[in-house]
């Protein structure tokens, strides 16, 4: 058995660039990796662009009443230059007029009946340009989003911005689920009193999807050595990685190991000083890998945040760093056996994380109110509410 960061690096060191690069839309963007660095096209903003509703002007005239010459919505170019004693009605995002070098805005202007313009603002707001001058942001060619970035939601109006309709984006490797166990039926099917419903490879295929990342599913796979060997072979020779669970642990039926030998994997570890999630097991073939996830939900959900989502993203990539918050425990967290690390589900409420009511690993109901975990090191005494605890936020 060995330790999480152990475990870890073993994972890591196995995540190799196998995948190549493609274009893919904007709108289907988001939650893929960068494959390329993406620099502006053009200066950003591409011009001095207004920041309020207002009266350009020369500062030089701010003093005295100003003839109004015209004009200039966003999207419209001047017909006419700012020149002494005239100024131009602009709208946010319009581009500043020629021979203006400020803006004031329409809150600080009294205009008179014969539709001449003065400013009554403050000396504060005289000092203020209220215009992003052009190049601001980026120079044109300078390097926008890094290769290797997560595209999230807040990069997708800079890419838009950009003029970019496609994107080069990693391609995912192919993975494959596949749940083991004669227990197991499918959703849709009633179980009998003796019989669970697989939710394990659904929630795994849920988390692939959070990672950018399409599975296929290979469906349940019975506890028969014959048939975990082909199932596993089937799926070896069509995928990069193979997540399974169920079938890792040491009981009479847990063939799935001996399946895995029979493929051509080696397997780098199959026992972790955590809690849950110590029969997780990480195994390769070549350039393909597997992991062997333990059956209980709960554990094969922490066991994926903790080793599958790392090694996907550094896979394609990408530096994953975990949210995390510094918060008091809200609850004292008391252990019955500190020997392993223990992975507690907390919730955040008032500024504290809320240790998640939690029966064990089979507790997938705990899942749904949690919001992040807290590590307990392996050989720590008991955590006293308001000790402060670093949460991994999901």
């Amino acid at each position: 058995m060995i330790t999480y960061e152990k475990a870890l690096s073993i994972v890591l060191e196995h995540a190799r660039r196998i995948f190549g690069a493609e274009t893919g839309a904007l709108n289907d963007a988001c939650g893929r990796i960068l494959a390329e660095d993406i620099a502006a096209t053009r200066d950003i903003p591409p011009f001095d662009r207004v920041a309020v509703d207002g009266y350009a002007c020369r500062r030089a005239d701010i003093g005295g009443e100003l003839e109004l010459a015209g004009l200039v919505p966003a999207g419209h170019e001047a017909t006419a230059a700012v020149t002494a004693g005239k100024c131009l009605k602009v709208m946010t995002g319009a581009a500043l007029p020629r021979g203006a070098d400020m803006v004031f805005m329409i809150e600080d202007a009294k205009v008179s009946p014969d539709g001449r313009i003065r400013f009554t603002g403050d000396d504060r707001a005289m000092r203020r340009n209220n215009y992003a001058p052009r190049g601001e942001d980026r120079k044109k060619g300078e390097t926008v989003l890094r290769k290797g970035t997560r595209i999230g939601t807040r990069h997708i109006a800079t890419i838009a911005s950009l003029g970019l309709a496609q994107v080069p984006v990693v391609v995912p490797p192919v993975v494959g689920v596949l749940a083991t166990g004669d227990e197991l039926v499918e959703p849709g099917t009633a179980p009998l009193p003796h019989q669970i419903v697989n939710a394990n490879a659904f929630q795994i295929a849920a988390q692939l999807r959070g990672c950018g990342v399409p599975s296929r599913y290979f469906g349940i796979v019975k506890d028969d050595r014959e048939s975990l060997v082909r199932a596993i072979g089937e799926a070896r020779d069509a995928c990069d990685l193979l997540i399974l669970s169920g079938g890792v642990s040491a009981g009479d039926f847990d063939l799935v190991p001996q399946a895995f030998a029979a493929n051509g994997y080696a397997t780098r570890f199959d026992r972790v000083a955590i809690k849950p999630g110590k029969p997780t097991t990480f195994a390769v073939a070549g350039d393909r890998a597997l992991f062997g996830l333990p059956g209980n939900p709960v554990s094969v959900f922490i066991a994926f945040e903790l080793f599958v989502r790392p090694f996907l993203y550094a896979s394609m990539g990408h530096a994953h760093e975990p949210l995390s918050l510094r918060l008091p425990l809200g609850a004292a967290i008391v252990r019955s056996n500190a020997e392993r690390e223990t992975i507690v589900l907390v919730q955040v409420k008032e500024r504290q994380a809320v240790p998640v009511r939690h029966s064990g690993s089979g507790d997938y109901i705990s899942l749904t109110s949690a919001e992040g975990i807290v590590r307990v090191p392996a050989g720590s005494p008991p955590l006293e509410k308001g000790t402060m605890v670093d949460v991994g936020l999901f």
